[in-house]
């Protein structure tokens, strides 16, 4: 395996690969950091998209809100409003369902059951941002990426990004991430047929005093699951 340097390797990086040691980098000294998104994929000729706001503050508390609709096309009006998070050493999945009395929330004593929890419901949004800001969390990370190769860039939203390709289980992978502030734009993953974006915020966009306050667990989920000795 090797990494493409070439012409685009313009951000003073050797290659590809060191260009997202520096990404990750990045987001691991973020003191805080917010994002709004949406993650959409393609099973048929609709696409299906989730809507999505991160937030992480100051004392490393972190907050996942995903809207889903329902997957049969005409009730996509419903929409499942989730949350994943974790106060200090706390982690919680709130499902809330339209159906619903009131939302599920299970607690976690492991950050990285939650998000596994998480994945799959948000089509892999949840693990995208938390492998991000909290690599300790575990499971596969941008470096996972094999073949990487610096490509064109790209405009996103005015803001000037160096695009990356890669490959993840023989899938084509492409990056959009910021010039100036290596912040993930976007991901695409092509075989999937699924893309995610981000559009970076002010954390008082997406955040207010209740943000970071766990919910109470429900009386059905009140089991808190824990790693195995």
């Amino acid at each position: 395996m090797s990494d493409s340097s070439g012409k685009h390797s313009s951000a003073g990086h050797v290659s590809a690969r060191q260009f997202l040691q520096a990404v990750l980098q990045r987001y691991a000294s973020l003191n805080e950091y917010a994002d709004r998104g949406q993650v959409q994929s393609w099973r048929g000729r609709e696409p299906y998209a989730i809507e999505f706001r991160t937030a992480r503050n100051a004392a490393g508390d972190f907050r996942f809100d995903f809207d889903c609709p329902h997957p049969y096309p005409p009730l996509r009006h419903h929409i499942s409003h989730h949350s994943l998070g974790w106060v200090a050493d706390e982690a919680y999945l709130t499902l809330g369902y339209p159906t619903a009395e009131q939302p599920l929330s299970r607690r976690f004593d492991d950050r990285g059951f939650a998000v596994a929890a998480a994945t799959g419901i948000s089509r892999g949004a949840a693990h995208t941002i938390a492998s991000l800001l909290f690599p300790e969390t575990g499971g596969r990370t941008l470096l996972a990426l094999q073949r990487l190769r610096f490509r064109g860039p790209k405009q996103v939203d005015g803001v000037a990004c160096y695009r990356i390709t890669g490959q993840w289980d023989r899938s084509r992978v492409t990056l959009l991430i910021g010039m100036q502030d290596l912040l993930l734009r976007e991901c695409s993953e092509h075989r999937r047929r699924r893309v995610e974006r981000r559009w970076p915020c002010e954390l008082s966009t997406v955040a207010g005093p209740e943000t970071f306050t766990p919910p109470p667990a429900s009386a059905a989920a009140s089991t808190t699951l824990t790693t195995s000795p």
